[in-house]
């Protein structure tokens, strides 16, 4: 049941990041759905279903655009591990909790991406324009991380995939 939840969220956060257009203004950056999936599994879940929604998320980016198979993948656990490390000493269910990790996922995998297809030679960017994707992509991760962060919570919870005590916040009816 874990993976099927899994996988409806990811093609709902595919859903969005492929139909909701980027912004020039925001330096081309898409909203960070996947990646504010990987956020939930790496702040309210155990690491094994991080790790394997960060690999899924990935696959499933790469396969929205022209990036070769594994590379957002790479970013996505990397970024994950490096939450989940944290998630102890975070208030987990905050959503100022949610909109920083939303915004050093992601940046960082922005970074790490364009790092990774400019030393292989698949992208020609200068660095401004990345650090101009990235700052945007901060912003909409800002902004997206704490509704997708509940809006995953919430079918958790409707699954019965995790105790109604685990959350903090009150719900709205």
């Amino acid at each position: 049941m874990n993976l099927l939840v899994m996988l409806f969220l990811l093609m709902g956060g595919a859903l969005v990041q492929a139909f909701i257009p980027a912004s020039p203004a925001l330096g081309q950056a898409k909203i960070p759905a996947l990646a504010a999936i990987v956020v939930y599994y790496a702040l309210a879940r155990r690491r094994g279903d991080m790790l394997w929604a960060a690999i899924l998320a990935g696959l499933v980016q790469d396969g929205l655009g022209l990036i070769p198979f594994g590379y957002s993948s790479f970013a996505f656990c990397l970024m994950g591990l490096m939450i989940a490390h944290f998630k102890e000493a975070v208030f987990v269910h905050e959503m100022l909790t949610h909109m920083m990790f939303g915004v050093l996922m992601a940046a960082g995998s922005t970074l790490i991406l364009f790092v990774l297809l400019t030393t292989t030679g698949l992208i020609e960017m200068p660095v401004a324009q990345a650090l101009h994707k990235a700052f945007g992509g901060a912003l909409l991760g800002a902004a997206a991380t704490p509704l997708i962060f509940h809006g995953c919570a919430r079918m958790d919870r409707l699954m019965g995939l995790v105790e109604t005590s685990d959350t903090s916040w009150h719900e709205i009816p």
